[in-house]
Formats: structure tokens, sequence, C-alpha cells
């Protein structure tokens, strides 16, 4: 698919097809797609073009695609107006508003309605989404690390070890006695829209049925400010109960494991930046972290 959204792509988008002159402008943020808000006679809308890499990095877009229409009636997302899984096009309505940043995260009121989004989200009937596969964490991570050393057979001794910390975590998070809910799977903030009346979850490329904990532990791993309002966030979702400190470092390292193979597998394909590469080195300090704390 071309860098710019050709005339075939932009004839998707309403209003595209009257005389007034579309206006596209890139929009910034995402390392792997490349997105543009395209302002018609009708209104604004983003549409996305698809990425290469889309199997390397585990993206499933007719997951994506069904996650986000379901998320939209919620309230929670963008309205989906037009998608093309096999080139993994998308065309949403443009939610205004600014992305959130570490502040947001350690402001009690706004952890609330990150709560009350999520709570909707969680809301959903499962059996609503059919398309969507149960994540479990430790079958993707090994997904990632098959991809990896396919490139970088010399991979395999660094990254083995970690499949079988991935699997004793999964066991001490207790995810698999849990019931699967949708999640996004992404909440850095950069996914995070604020337009003062409604606050948008966008980019739902890893969005799955999953543990409830899984948005907590990405919530948390993305932006630890959070911390000192775990407990809002986890009453919100009904789960300060069934949370011990044990159960959520585990989720949260899982989590960070799956960080660590995201950029890892990324840097297979593309040169990683100066900015990738410290999330990925950081993603593996915390990982060496927690795990040298489990140990003590």
């Amino acid at each position: 698919m071309s860098a710019t959204p050709g005339p075939d792509v932009l004839s998707r988008v309403p209003g595209a097809d009257t005389a007034v002159p579309l206006q596209v402008e890139s929009l910034t943020g995402g390392l792997t797609n490349r997105s543009f808000r395209v302002t018609t006679s009708q209104g604004r809308y983003v549409v996305r073009l698809g990425t290469a890499y889309d199997s390397l990095l585990a993206i499933d877009r007719r997951a994506e695609t069904k996650a986000q229409r379901l998320a939209a009636d919620a309230g929670v997302a963008p309205r989906v107006i037009d998608a093309d899984i096999a080139s993994g096009l998308l065309i949403t309505e443009y939610a205004p508003g600014r992305s959130w940043t570490a502040t947001d995260f350690t402001d009690p009121r706004q952890i609330d309605r990150l709560g009350a989004q999520l709570a909707s989200l969680q809301a959903i009937d499962a059996r609503a989404a059919p398309g969507l596969a149960r994540l479990d964490p430790t079958v993707l991570a090994r997904g990632y690390v098959r991809r990896i050393v396919a490139a970088a057979p010399e991979e395999q001794r660094h990254l083995e070890p970690m499949l079988t910390e991935a699997q004793r975590h999964w066991r001490d998070s207790g995810a698999s006695a849990r019931s699967p809910v949708l999640t996004h799977s992404d909440l850095h903030g950069s996914n995070l829209v604020d337009g003062g009346t409604r606050l948008w979850l966008i980019d739902w490329e890893y969005a799955a049925l999953a543990d409830p904990l899984h948005d907590v532990a990405c919530v948390l791993a993305y932006h630890p400010e959070a911390v000192p309002h775990l407990p809002r966030l986890l009453a919100a979702l009904g789960l300060e109960r069934i949370t011990t400190p044990a159960v959520l470092d585990a989720a949260i390292w899982l989590f960070q494991l799956l960080v660590f193979l995201w950029y890892r597998a990324r840097r297979v394909a593309v040169a990683a930046s100066a900015a990738e590469q410290a999330a990925e080195e950081r993603a593996a300090r915390v990982l060496a972290s927690l795990m040298h704390n489990r140990s003590l």
C-alpha cells in the first residue's frame, strides 16, 4: 500500500464524492501504521493504512475491526466507517481531543474516567465477539520468539528461559480461572484521547478476549505513576477482591514480556530508532527487576 492514501482509498471516505476539496493531514504517533486525518463536507475521519509487518507483530486486523465496532457501540471507541481486512485499511470517525500524558495518570478523577470506560468495555458480552480469540500471553510470547529466532537464531538461548518464566507467571496470575473479557491491550497514553466530555480509546490492533486484569497490568506497565490510584481502578472493574500483590505482579510481568518481545520482533525487520531501543531495554530491565524481586 502506498505511503499516502490514493484516490481509491479516499473515495471510501464519507463525503469524498462531493465538490468540496478533501483535506488530508498526516497523523503522528504510531510506530507501524500510517494514519491520516481526512476532512470532507460530512466530517472528519481517520484513514489508517496497513503495515507489511502484521504477521511479524501478531496483528489480527479482523479481530481489531470486530473489537472496535463492539467498543464503539459501547461508547468507548470511535465508530468504524469502513475496513479492508486484507490490506489493513481502516476508516473511522475522528476523535477530537488531546492524548493523555503522565500527569493524567496521577489524577484520581482521570483514573475514574478510565475505569468507567474499561468497565463499559468489559461489560460487553463476550458471546458478541465470535471472531476474537482468547489471549494466552504464553502462546503469544512463544509466537514472537519463534519469529525472532527464525531471523536471529542466536537469540534462542537468551529468549527460551523467558518462555519458561512466562508459564510460571501465567499460573501465578490465576488468569486461566477467570472468565475472559474484551480488552484493549495497548493503553498507552497516546491511545487515550480526551475530548473533555468523552474519553476515547483508539488503536485497537491488539484487542482480544483476555484476563480482566490484562488492561490493568497494561496501564501500570506503561504508566507506573498510576500505581497510587490502583484501588480506584480495580474497584471500577470489580477486581479489588481477587487481586493480590503477587497476582498483579505476575500479570504485569507477563505484559512487560509482551512489550519486550514486540520491540525485539520489530527490530528483526526494521531499524529501530533510539527511542524504540530505549523502550526495549527498559522493558528488559523491568522484567529482570520483577524476576529478582520474586526470588528474594
